[in-house]
């Protein structure tokens, strides 16, 4: 990338959409926010806040309505035996069960990641920064 592209990305403003005030957000709760025509899924994971694009790719199913939980895993860094994992931050698809990680977006057993944005608590508001 050149200098000049570089210097105009990094210039560009950050559009800040406002969620929730933080007292109507508390852990464990999760909202859908619509911006333009995205749908956007944000939860509460014991006070750190994600936000993800919010339909499953599959077909679509809305995936603030999906639940949260862990997974079990089975790999070289556990010796081969299998381990329940990543508790409270794997979102299941309503749809048709398909597992992301709410942290980074990434599917679990696929190659396939989600589109994430930046969460930020500013003057008492949850906000999306896009």
């Amino acid at each position: 990338m050149t200098p000049e592209k570089q210097s105009s990305r990094s210039t560009r403003s950050q559009r800040k959409i406002a969620v929730a005030p933080l007292s109507d957000f508390p852990p464990g709760t999760r909202m859908e926010v619509k911006v333009g025509r995205v749908l956007i899924a944000v939860f509460n994971v014991d006070g750190e806040f994600f936000a993800l694009f919010g339909r499953c790719p599959h077909q679509s199913a809305p995936l603030s309505r999906g639940r949260l939980q862990g997974t079990v895993i089975c790999n070289a860094d556990t010796c081969w035996e299998t381990q329940w994992a990543h508790d409270g931050e794997v979102l299941v698809c309503p749809g048709h069960g398909m597992e992301y990680n709410v942290r980074s977006g990434k599917a679990f057993g696929y190659d396939l990641k989600l589109r994430t944005y930046e969460v930020v608590v500013e003057d008492g508001q949850v906000i999306i920064v896009m």
